[in-house]
């Protein structure tokens, strides 16, 4: 057995990735990454429902064209979301949609609204389509203050997210409300990717608000994001403007019948619906765990209403050791603004894993469990 020792001259534990990866893999102890960076749901669906629907597949031609116009997919989610089929718009993953979104109005509009902080790919796609971009700031604890929003002297692309990623704070529906009423003649884009996990949906706002479009997505809530699918609905003037900026086939027949199975199998949504909640319940009670070790005010834990929380540090230190702790374990997880980490709710095991390693890293930097002020790393020796 070797011991490897790491001390600086302050005393203070001196550890990087970097020192501890190569010792991992060289005596074949790295693990598989674990992935709580994307946002994607732990549990799969069950085999049983997976060996149904690849019998299904196997029946169907591969030959030919999908449906051009996705009829009876479309008439389903209609349905589903209690809308016209001339309301709803799907596509490949509501990342193509926000592209076909963003791509449609840039024609007819010179500027656009976007939440700070947000999903970067609004940013991606404006700057593609040279739409220039305003940015709405909300507060530190992630809330929507409508004293802030841009004035505008024109119509604009304002897109939305609720829940809110990276925050996983919601747009309350009376704050979106007030926006559509102040601002009739603009688009409003609400990203409701996360919308299963918690907060109320704006569905319900779509008939009163010919301007308000929601995106829908299967990848996040329902954790099916291999299959890429999602879908917008608006109304019907709005979604046939839409349509025309759809590239042909874009679903394919093997997702659309994975949908049409989520969407007429009860045994298959029972199951997503039982892993979701089994997320929801994990995300509570890892919140009040880390709530309980954040007493010191060395960090701060966003309530969510996603399927993941953020970390907000005020010790650089620790953030910094945190990240080491996790990294030198290949857990992934997110750091989308300074002084920030975002944890993906993962399964039981890796967030008792997560926060007994979080803790560990308080402990240490608050002098306590070290043996003085060194770190040791542990490795077999193979002579």
């Amino acid at each position: 057995m070797t011991i490897i020792t790491k001390q600086a001259a302050t005393g203070e534990p001196q550890l990087t990735y970097a020192s501890i990866e190569p010792l991992l893999w060289e005596n074949g102890l790295a693990p598989e990454p674990m992935r709580l960076h994307c946002n994607e749901l732990p549990f799969d669906i069950p085999q049983a429902i997976k060996q149904q629907i690849a019998e299904k597949m196997a029946q169907l031609a591969w030959n030919r064209y999908p449906d051009f116009y996705n009829t009876e997919l479309t008439a389903l989610l209609a349905a589903h979301s209690k809308v016209h089929p001339d309301q709803v718009v799907p596509g490949n993953g509501s990342s193509q949609l926000i592209q076909q979104l963003i791509g449609c109005f840039s024609k007819i509009m010179s500027l656009a609204i976007i939440e700070k902080p947000t999903f970067t790919f609004y940013h991606q796609v404006c700057d593609n389509e040279q739409l220039a971009y305003q940015e709405w700031e909300l507060t530190r604890e992630g809330k929507h203050d409508l004293s802030t929003f841009p004035q505008l002297a024109e119509p604009a692309l304002i897109i939305l997210t609720s829940p809110n990623n990276p925050t996983g704070t919601t747009l309350p529906l009376s704050d979106l409300q007030c926006l559509l009423d102040q601002h009739p003649e603009s688009i409003f884009i609400v990203d409701e990717a996360y919308a299963e996990f918690g907060g109320d949906t704006a569905q319900e706002l779509i008939e009163q608000y010919p301007n308000l479009i929601v995106l829908k997505t299967l990848s996040k809530g329902y954790g099916m994001p291999g299959i890429r699918f999602g879908y917008a609905l608006g109304s019907k003037p709005v979604m046939q403007l839409l349509k025309k900026h759809t590239v042909p086939f874009t679903i394919n027949i093997f997702t659309e019948l994975i949908v049409r199975e989520l969407l007429t199998n009860p045994a298959f949504g029972l199951a997503l619906q039982q892993n979701r909640e089994r997320v929801k319940n994990l995300r509570d009670f890892v919140h009040y765990l880390l709530n309980d070790l954040a007493v010191r005010g060395d960090f701060t834990v966003h309530a969510s209403a996603a399927n993941f929380l953020l970390l907000r540090f005020q010790d650089p230190g620790l953030l910094e050791h945190v990240r080491t702790m996790l990294a030198a374990r290949r857990i992934l997880v997110g750091y989308p603004m300074p002084m920030c980490l975002r944890l993906t709710i993962g399964d039981e095991a890796q967030m008792n894993l997560v926060v007994r390693l979080i803790k560990q890293a308080i402990d240490t930097r608050n002098g306590a469990g070290i043996p003085g002020d060194h770190k040791q790393i542990v490795r077999n020796n193979p002579r």
